[in-house]
């Protein structure tokens, strides 16, 4: 009698699995829409970043970048002017979405940068780049 009641739940607990793990798929758009949107997105920058702006002065030494960014000022931004560290390891993003290296920064261009931790300073901005986008006209 046992062995009956321990089957029964057992089909029972497969049978509420099965009907758990099909039961929560949804579609809520063509493979076709969402794949063109993410393309059309991904060499945008997030609207919030530590400093949006362009760059106004470019120092190369021993593979790292420091980079002087002024922008105007913002509620998206946290800085209007930033000092920032470029180093080998940071991800830097052109206008086409794809990966440049750090020899492509160029004193005049257009970048949004989020710095690691979030920079220090109050007024001025002081920090390790995490991320670089290359920006058209903003």
């Amino acid at each position: 009698m046992r062995i009956k009641n321990i089957q029964c739940s057992l089909v029972v607990f497969c049978f509420l699995a099965n009907m758990g793990m099909t039961g929560c798929q949804t579609s809520t758009a063509p493979a076709g829409i969402a794949n063109t949107e993410t393309a059309e997105n991904r060499s945008l920058a997030p609207r919030r970043v530590d400093i949006r702006g362009s760059i106004i002065m470019s120092r190369y030494n021993q593979g790292q970048v420091m980079l002087e960014v002024e922008g105007s000022p913002s509620p998206d931004t946290r800085y209007d002017r930033a000092y920032v560290l470029v180093v080998p390891t940071t991800q830097i993003i052109g206008i086409d979405g794809q990966a440049i290296s750090l020899s492509e920064l160029r004193q005049g261009q257009n970048v949004a940068i989020l710095l690691r931790n979030g920079g220090k300073g109050n007024f001025v901005g002081l920090g390790v780049a995490r991320k670089v986008w290359i920006e058209d006209i903003f």
